[in-house]
């Protein structure tokens, strides 16, 4: 027995006549009369008590009744929860960052303004990342990444470069540019390698040469060392300038910051972009699409901002 069926015959129960239920069902009166008539021979049971077009339930026809509006109950409380399932799969995914710094105040803002959206987010390894949008675990990725697979989507959102951050008490901070026998033999404090690959390895490959780095870890302990003249820390110049914004935004002196300068390493190649990836066969959904879109047209960006570029120095965030 067919749903439409079944609802034919709840339309003629509720409405007693058979031509203003065909009426309000929008078919032909004969239509619907073969259609009970089709239902009652499936039972083996009259269900309606008939004189002329007016018609009316008989003890079967109540006992079918009540089942048939249970399953179109149960029919409605189903369509409800999909909706409610298909709402939240639009409205949520599963983001990954190399580093939590390229997101700094950024992605609050973004959570803010769109408080439909369930957003998880994880930290890997640019590797990792790949792994992860290949495999479905996560929908966008965020990082510096190299060669990527022919499968994955990659826009580049800052067209970034790896330096120096300088304290700005360090004889090295008065030089109008720093090149790498300047930094050959000085401490580096330098990103985990959990969080973006060995980068100060990749880069110093370049001279045949590894850095000397004394501390790896996350961006407010980098920032601390660097305080404590531990050493120089290796940086991307996003990052430095997601700092400064931050700085901009919630300090009002200089109690937890320190002043530092910038410099990239003059002969070496320190260019890199800050990209986001996401799987081409997959089906973004609508919070993931919204985040692309949103990253593309409002995220910061230091070399749209004349006044960061023109500083000669900026201070780091400590806490």
């Amino acid at each position: 027995m067919l749903l439409s069926q079944l609802n034919y015959f709840r339309v003629a129960a509720r409405q007693e006549h058979i031509s203003r239920a065909a009426e309000k069902l929008h078919i032909a009166q004969p239509a619907l009369s073969v259609t009970i008539r089709k239902i009652e021979e499936e039972l083996g049971v009259p269900l309606f008590e008939r004189n002329g077009r007016h018609i009316e339930l008989n003890e079967n026809g109540k006992a079918l009744l009540m089942y048939v509006d249970y399953i179109f109950e149960q029919l409605t409380e189903m369509e409800i929860a999909l909706t409610k399932t298909r709402e939240i799969l639009e409205n949520e995914f599963t983001l990954a960052v190399s580093n939590s710094t390229f997101l700094n105040g950024w992605l609050q803002q973004f959570i803010l303004q769109n408080p439909e959206t369930h957003l998880r987010q994880k930290m890997l390894s640019e590797e990792q990342m790949i792994i992860a949008l290949m495999d479905g675990s996560i929908d966008v990725a965020l990082g510096e990444f190299g060669d990527i697979p022919p499968e994955i989507i990659r826009k580049d959102i800052v067209e970034d470069e790896y330096v120096i951050t300088i304290p700005i008490e360090h004889p090295l901070a008065k030089k109008e540019k720093i090149y790498f026998e300047d930094i050959r033999h000085e401490d580096i404090i330098a990103l985990s390698s959990n969080a973006i690959v060995k980068i100060a390895d990749r880069i110093f490959s370049q001279k045949d040469c590894k850095p000397n780095i004394v501390f790896e870890g996350n961006q407010r302990m980098m920032a601390k060392m660097v305080r404590s003249n531990r050493g120089l820390l290796f940086d991307s110049r996003q990052m430095v300038y997601m700092n400064y914004l931050r700085f901009k935004e919630h300090t009002t002196g200089t109690k937890d910051s320190y002043h530092v300068v910038v410099q990239t390493i003059a002969d070496l190649n320190c260019r890199c972009h800050l990209s986001l990836c996401w799987k081409k066969s997959g089906a973004l959904s609508i919070a993931a699409q919204k985040f692309i879109q949103t990253m593309e047209r409002d995220y910061p960006n230091y070399t749209m901002d004349k006044e960061y570029r023109e500083k000669k120095a900026v201070y780091l965030m400590i806490g």
